[in-house]
């Protein structure tokens, strides 16, 4: 019980005490850097292949973004997402595995609404290429229609400060929300993602 209590007020310390004094009021200036992590709301299989029976699939897609701001509205970053299944694509094909990685390079425009530090809203677009790598338990050679391509997706987001006086660790942390259409490929549709952003500077 000491122990957990003096976890829990060194925690506590950490996250009150101030990392730098700001007078900005945007929550997202001009030559700031954020790093999120996130996770998607929607496996990609479904939309690439509606007629697919996967197995073995992750609860989530995961992935990882950073942006840095150009100027108070405009920030440039990159976003890797990673999926993956199984499917037997047939009764005597054996397991197959398909692992989906996708980066991108992402532009937004932030539209900060002066003097409301927890929110930001946001859209712009991933431009990017999915990279298919399919594996078969038995040796078999795929031939089907899931190839490696380039994406396009126009997003939406916010991010969530719950904490916007704070100075510290808290105060530069925020939860994310975004919605992107990818319009392009096999893995066209929609999908959402959730996650949490950390102010870097």
């Amino acid at each position: 019980m000491k122990k957990i209590f003096l976890a829990s007020l060194g925690f506590l310390i950490f996250a009150l005490n101030p990392v730098r004094a700001s007078e900005e009021t945007r929550p997202l200036p001009k030559g700031s850097m954020f790093l999120t992590g996130q996770v998607g709301l929607n496996t990609m299989v479904r939309t690439a292949d509606p007629f697919a029976d996967p197995f073995e699939t992750m609860p989530f897609p995961l992935g990882a973004g950073i942006e840095v701001m150009l100027t108070d509205n405009i920030g440039v970053g990159g976003t890797v997402m990673y999926d993956q299944w199984s499917d037997y694509l047939g009764m005597f094909g054996g397991k197959w595995t398909f692992r989906l990685f996708k980066p991108s390079f992402d532009f937004a425009y932030h539209f900060g609404i002066e003097r409301v530090r927890c929110l930001d809203f946001c859209a712009g677009a991933n431009l990017g290429y999915s990279f298919v790598a399919v594996s078969n338990m038995l040796g078999n050679t795929y031939d089907g229609s899931l190839k490696s391509e380039p994406h396009l997706a126009p997003f939406v987001g916010i991010h969530l400060n719950f904490w916007p006086n704070s100075q510290g660790f808290l105060g530069r942390l925020s939860v994310t929300f975004k919605a992107a259409w990818s319009v392009t490929g096999r893995f066209s549709g929609v999908y959402g993602a959730t996650g949490l952003t950390y102010r870097l500077k």
